[in-house]
């Protein structure tokens, strides 16, 4: 589990980042990208978030966010950063592409492969 990372886009992000923060992942992942994480009541992860025993071992987190995306504003962006903090192993690193939308597409691969060698293990 060591060397696994977990990418994921719109609601298969939310639900990987669910598994990988509720522990339903049997091991700590060592890496986490995120393109535009869709995640069912950010306000309940926050809530079990700060309820549960954390991990101390940290996880490098890349969220990835479109500008022009309408399923993800910024209320919800902040929202989310709100719930990630009560995961103090979580370093989260957010990111914005300019004219990025609801998709995945060219950018966003290029994107992946200038974070994938960020989170191999050395």
């Amino acid at each position: 589990w060591k060397n696994v990372i977990l990418c994921g886009f719109g609601k298969g992000a939310g639900i990987a980042l669910y598994a990988a923060l509720m522990k339903i992942i049997s091991e700590q992942v060592s890496a986490i990208i995120l393109f535009s994480p869709i995640v069912a009541f950010p306000g309940f992860l926050a809530e079990k978030l700060g309820a549960m025993k954390r991990d101390t071992n940290p996880v490098k987190m890349f969220t990835v966010w479109g500008n022009r995306n309408k399923s993800t504003p910024g209320a919800y962006r902040q929202l989310l950063a709100q719930a990630l903090r009560k995961a103090p192993e979580v370093h989260n690193t957010p990111d914005t592409l300019p004219d990025g939308d609801h998709i995945f597409d060219v950018k966003s691969y290029g994107v992946l492969t200038s974070l994938l060698p960020l989170c191999l293990p050395r």
